[in-house]
């Protein structure tokens, strides 16, 4: 069992590797025909674990009053958490029966952490580093869950705890014609777009690293205003992404540009 282990740790070490300098997202970008592929090796890779977990089992226990999760060693939940924290969201993103698959999973482990927690806190009334560690992993848990769930059934407001990361949608807007102080209530179709950047700020922590802060931003593009008097005019031109709450210039098909803030009323 030692050489299986051996191997698998090797696998799952360059599987982490590939996404961390290859980066998945532009792999299956490019290449579509590969996402079965990064679907399939997390699910093998957890097979795998799996069966030396079963071996594990199937040995007999020095101490018969020893608590099951006692039979597992530490790099088990570190292989796991490793299989998980870089394949979930190939496992879980694109196809709904692999979301299914990937929340079986999370509710199977949140058990086994929940019952080691209770017990080792009933045990030793104290936080040990094994407590600390099944909570730590159930949050990790419990973040990648809400952020696969939310590609396939978020929600489209935006600012939602659920918001999907990308998404269609119609809220009602104020505008105002260039060169004019009239104001106008008008509704807009949108496009929303989840983006993420990071700012490093010059500085460096105890160990060296590059003090940096990542920021997440939703991106609103708008494709269409509705006007009250049942007219609508397609946007061609929009330089700047708006944000919930701030304004943005914006030019329709007719060469007319408008000033269009972004309300905080979705028109569900």
């Amino acid at each position: 069992m030692i050489s299986s282990i051996k191997i698998l740790k090797w696998l799952i070490g360059g599987y982490i590797a590939i996404d961390l300098l290859f980066d998945y997202s532009s792999i299956v970008k490019d290449n579509s025909s590969l996402r079965i592929l990064f679907v399939l090796v997390p699910i093998l890779l957890l097979l795998w674990q799996a069966l030396i977990i079963r071996a594990r089992f199937q040995e007999p226990l020095k101490e018969s009053a020893s608590p099951f999760y006692e039979r597992l060693e530490t790099g088990d939940w570190l292989r796991v958490f490793g299989i998980l924290w870089i394949g979930h969201t190939p496992l879980a993103s694109h196809y709904v029966w692999g979301f299914y698959l990937f929340s079986g999973i999370v509710v199977v482990l949140l058990i086994v952490l929940t019952g080691t927690a209770s017990v080792e806190f009933y045990r030793r009334r104290t936080a040990i580093p094994i407590l600390i560690g099944c909570l730590a992993f159930a949050y990790f848990l419990l973040s990648w869950e809400r952020n696969m769930y939310v590609v396939h059934y978020g929600v489209p407001i935006i600012g939602h705890f659920f918001e999907k990361p990308e998404y269609n949608a119609k809220y009602r807007v104020e505008i105002k014609p260039e060169n004019s102080n009239v104001k106008y209530k008008a509704i807009a179709d949108i496009h929303v777009v989840g983006r993420t950047e990071t700012d490093e700020y010059g500085e460096e922590d105890w160990l060296g690293n590059q003090i940096s802060h990542t920021y997440t931003y939703r991106d609103v593009w708008v494709k269409r205003l509705y006007f009250q008097n049942g007219g609508s005019v397609e946007i061609q031109e929009q330089l700047e992404p708006l944000h919930l709450g701030e304004s943005v210039f914006v030019k329709d098909a007719h060469g007319i540009s408008w000033y269009v803030k972004l309300l905080r009323e979705p028109i569900l």
